[in-house]
């Protein structure tokens, strides 16, 4: 039987899986635990958030986690989500011809488009809102934007929408219940 060497992509794509769990379970369930809220509620809220992403910011409501705490774990899964993607693909690119290929002609065709090289970055905020959190990462990563500048944009897209559903949640539950 052969032993074959483990491929240096799989140590990186293990340790950026590590820094995912860390940011989207270990973090908030500790903190879950640390100001005494739900942790099977916070867990449904996780849940939520890698399928509907910001759109999960009324289900943490109705669960009845406090609304900052909402806002906190959806900010821990979409940095998560947010870092395991661009590392995924930074991999990808740095082990795969084709993907290393396919970095380069996006970054040629986006340098001919001056607006979109110039202002492209910032359409990441609406980019959030409408196409969503999975697809901002890739788009970045293709188009070679900085990647600090792209988080920071990426993160306050997501962490402006979320702030303005969980108000319009309290708004909506203080008119049912009251």
């Amino acid at each position: 039987m052969e032993c074959y060497a483990i491929p240096p992509y799989i140590r990186q794509l293990t340790g950026a899986i590590a820094k995912c769990v860390a940011l989207i379970v270990i973090i908030p369930v500790a903190a879950a635990f640390l100001f005494s809220q739900s942790v099977p509620a916070t867990l449904a809220l996780i849940t939520s958030t890698l399928i509907i992403e910001y759109g999960a910011a009324p289900i943490g409501i109705g669960l009845g986690l406090h609304p900052v705490f909402v806002l906190f774990v959806l900010t821990c899964v979409a940095l998560g989500i947010t870092i395991f993607l661009f590392k995924l693909f930074d991999t990808l690119g740095r082990n795969s011809e084709r993907i290393a290929r396919f970095l380069v002609r996006s970054e040629e065709k986006a340098k001919q488009f001056t607006f979109l090289s110039k202002y492209g970055m910032y359409g990441l905020i609406p980019c959030v809102l409408t196409l969503g959190l999975y697809v901002c990462p890739p788009l970045s990563w293709a188009l070679a934007w900085r990647r600090d500048n792209s988080i920071l944009l990426i993160m306050g897209g997501f962490i402006g929408i979320s702030v303005i559903l969980i108000l319009i949640t309290l708004g909506l539950f203080s008119v049912i219940f009251h």
